[in-house]
Formats: structure tokens, sequence, C-alpha cells
């Protein structure tokens, strides 16, 4: 029974569903939430759904990690595709970095101002 949990077409229709659903959680959090640091927290959980549905789209039962150990030096072993975890974590580190620098400035305009509501926000120079 649980053999067929541990085929690739079932894992990739949960991989799907729930990076959907964290993505779903992720813009609608987005989309309603009014404080700045909870905005950008909810892009975070969307980025991240992404990130889960792309390195599970190129998971396949039976391969192993492209890493050299002593099981991989034989020609018969099967391998999955490096390319796209590469490019996932090359993508994971920029978006942590656009992420900190974001929070960088919600953290400076909160001192400047005292508020971090978007629609209270107005110009920096303007008086209410």
């Amino acid at each position: 029974m649980l053999d067929s949990f541990n085929q690739t077409p079932f894992l990739h229709t949960v991989i799907t569903i729930g990076s959907f659903l964290l993505l779903t959680i992720g813009l609608i959090g987005a989309l309603s939430k009014k404080n700045l640091f909870k905005i950008f927290l909810s892009f975070a959980i969307a980025e991240a759904s992404l990130f889960i549905y792309f390195i599970g789209m190129h998971f396949e039962v039976g391969k192993v990690a492209p890493i050299l150990t002593d099981e991989v030096t034989t020609f018969g072993v099967k391998m999955v595709d490096p390319v796209p975890q590469a490019m996932i974590l090359t993508t994971i580190v920029i978006g942590i970095a656009v992420l900190a620098l974001a929070l960088s400035f919600i953290i400076n305009y909160f001192k400047l101002t005292n508020n971090l509501r978007v629609d209270e926000m107005n110009e920096l120079g303007e008086e209410q």
C-alpha cells in the first residue's frame, strides 16, 4: 500500500497542490495585510512556494543527488539534473538578499515615521 505513495506522478501532484496552496496563502497575505512587515513576509512565503515547486518537479524516485560519493562514481547510477537545483540555490540567495534589503528599508522607515501601516503612509516631508 505504501508503494503507491513512492511514485513520481503522485509526488508531483502532492508537491503541485502543496506549493499552490502555499502560494495562495502568501498572495492573500500580501494583498490583505496593511502592515509592511507582514506584506514582505507574505511575499517570502509565496517565493518559498515557488522554490518548493521547481525543486519538486525535478525530483524523481530512484535517482540520487549529483554529489560525488562512492555510489556515484560508477556510470550506471541514475542522477537528477543538477542545473535546476543550482538555479534555485542562486535564486534563494538573491531572494534572501532582497528580503534583507527590504527589511532594512522597513526598519529605517519605522524609525523615521513610527508607522508601518500602508494605508497611513505619506511622503516623508509632508505633514499630516
